[in-house]
């Protein structure tokens, strides 16, 4: 870290300190006031940076009161680090939950919504939950995102002040959002009812999400350098093609158990690739198919069994996936836990769909 940078913002550690003692005489009704008036200036455009010294000062003492912890120097310096954009490191134990109310706490006075991106519900239902009584003494509202949660409850928490939630369900929401919204201009849903956040039937289609503002990501290593080599992929195929994919897929994974490694096809074990010989592309041209494939032209057929093959190698039952309501569910490589709405991209999904079945 920039030896000037560090020293500034040391600098601002006395001036913390300096508004503890009055704080700790003020009641707690009191104290949200303070806290409201910081709302009011930084709605009004006063830079968060002015503001810090007291934010900062009032979420140390929100916390000493409500979960009984305070907030050490290196933790005070750690978040104005993060406040000005840092990565910071810091050891299990040496307290980064609490480090990481004071950035949410000041980004959040200007009334737009703060984001805590973690790596799995656990921690972030968790985190929310230990670290809640602080920001609602301050008059903040906090809100957690959880797989499998109802769209309405996912749009209020959204609507809070603060949102806990995974990196990967902020960004499926955002996804599922943006495809909403597209189906709404090319007039696939009931544009009025959209408008009103009813959909044709009655149900709930408006977006769940508030323009972006202010993210805080834990264990950033992880999520933005493992994880980001996972894209994150919703499709939205029409409904001819898909039912012409699906055939497609069926049939292919029917059909390669008469496929013979080197003799029909060369696999790459570390590319984890499946390649048709002329021996084997032959083959498929022998083999007789459903009606529906005629329309499908031989290259892409000899694409759908070379997919086939791979998936059949590589994807396992238990492993890679499990079956839920009939649906695969991807199993996440880097925590073991369900990648619920997850989808694996280049046809790979709809493969493993149909070698299930």
């Amino acid at each position: 870290m920039n030896r000037v940078r560090l020293l500034r913002w040391s600098a601002l550690l006395p001036q913390i300190a300096a508004l503890e003692p009055e704080l700790q005489h003020l009641a707690d009704e009191q104290l949200r006031k303070q806290s409201l008036s910081l709302r009011y200036r930084a709605k009004s455009g006063e830079p968060l940076a002015s503001l810090l010294v007291e934010g900062y000062a009032l979420v140390r003492e929100a916390a000493r009161r409500t979960i009984n912890m305070r907030h050490f120097d290196v933790q005070l310096l750690g978040g104005i680090a993060m406040f000005n954009r840092s990565i910071v490191e810091m050891q299990t134990g040496e307290g980064k939950t609490l480090t990481a109310t004071l950035p949410l706490y000041l980004h959040a006075l200007v009334g737009r919504g703060c984001h805590l991106a973690t790596v799995n519900d656990y921690l972030a239902r968790r985190d929310a939950d230990w670290m809640g009584p602080v920001y609602k003494l301050l008059g903040m509202t906090v809100g957690v995102v959880e797989t499998q949660m109802p769209q309405p409850q996912r749009r209020k928490a959204y609507a809070c002040d603060i949102t806990y939630g995974t990196a990967k369900e902020f960004g499926f929401d955002f996804l599922r959002d943006r495809l909403l919204l597209r189906r709404i201009g090319e007039g696939q849903t009931d544009i009025l009812g959209g408008m009103l956040g009813k959909g044709p039937a009655g149900g709930d289609e408006k977006p769940v999400q508030r323009e972006a503002h202010f993210a805080l990501v834990d264990e950033a290593d992880s999520i933005l350098i493992d994880e980001a080599r996972t894209p994150l992929i919703i499709s939205a195929l029409p409904t001819e093609e898909e039912r012409l994919a699906v055939e497609c897929y069926k049939w292919s994974a029917e059909v390669i158990h008469e496929f013979v490694e080197d003799d029909d096809y060369e696999y790459d074990h570390e590319k984890k690739t499946a390649e048709l010989t002329r021996e084997g592309r032959l083959k498929v041209r022998r083999l007789p198919k459903p009606e529906a494939l005629d329309s499908v032209g031989m290259v892409n057929i000899y694409q759908y069994i070379e997919r086939a093959i791979l998936v059949d190698r590589e994807y396992h039952l238990d492993r890679q996936y499990v079956v839920r309501d009939g649906e695969i569910v991807i199993v996440d490589e880097f925590t073991g836990r369900l990648a619920e709405g997850r989808k694996w991209r280049d046809g790979i999904h709809q493969a493993v769909e149909a070698k299930q079945g």
